[in-house]
C-alpha cells in the first residue's frame, strides 16, 4: 500500500484472538516502523466488545461501529487480520455510509472463497496452503527422527491478490 502512495494505514483484528492475528498485527507495526510511517493507535482496532466472554459476530460489528464513530478521521487503508474481519468491517462501513474503496481501502488476509464474491471484491493476501502443508509434514518427520531438535520457525511465500476494495 505504501508503494501505491498510501501513508495513513490502520489495522483491524483482535490481536490476542489467534497467534496468526498477533503475528499479523506485529508485522503491521514493524512495517509501519520500517517505512517511517506513524502507527496511530486510534487506527488500530485490536480489541472486541467489553464485558462479553465469547462475543458473537454481531458483538464484533458493534465494537467496530463504536470505534469508527469515535474516530476523527479514517485512515486511507485498513489492513485486516483475516478476510472475515474485513467482511465484518465492510458490512459496518456499508451501514455507516462509508464507501469501499471510495472513502477507505480495505485489505484482508487468507484469500477465503468469500473474498472474491463480495461486492466490492476484497483485496487479500493469499497463503500457499500446499507449501504450508509440505513444511508441516517435513517438520513433523524431522522431529520424529530427531526429537532433540531445537524449535524452528519457517516462513512461506504469500501473494497479494489485488481486487476492487483497493481500487483494482
Amino acid at each position: 500500500m505504501v508503494r501505491r502512495g498510501k501513508t495513513r494505514i490502520g489495522f483491524i483484528g483482535e490481536y490476542l484472538h489467534f497467534q496468526s492475528f498477533f503475528e499479523r498485527y506485529m508485522a503491521y507495526r514493524n512495517a509501519m516502523y520500517l517505512t517511517g510511517l506513524p502507527c496511530r493507535e486510534e487506527w488500530c482496532l485490536i480489541g472486541n466488545k467489553k464485558g462479553i466472554r465469547t462475543p458473537e459476530s454481531s458483538d464484533y460489528r458493534e465494537y467496530l461501529t463504536e470505534c469508527f464513530e469515535n474516530m476523527e478521521a479514517l485512515p486511507e487503508v485498513f489492513l485486516c487480520a483475516n478476510d472475515y474481519v474485513a467482511l465484518d468491517t465492510m458490512q459496518v462501513f456499508r451501514k455507516m455510509g462509508i464507501s469501499v474503496p471510495g472513502d477507505v481501502w480495505l485489505c484482508g488476509f487468507d484469500d477465503s472463497p468469500e473474498s472474491g464474491v463480495v461486492t466490492p471484491a476484497l483485496t487479500t493476501v493469499h497463503i500457499h496452503s500446499q507449501i504450508m502443508g509440505f513444511s508441516a509434514v517435513h517438520l513433523l518427520v524431522s522431529r520424529i527422527r530427531e526429537p532433540s531438535l531445537n524449535f524452528r520457525t519457517i516462513h512461506t511465500e504469500t501473494n497479494v491478490i489485488y481486487r476492487e476494495s483497493t481500487g483494482d
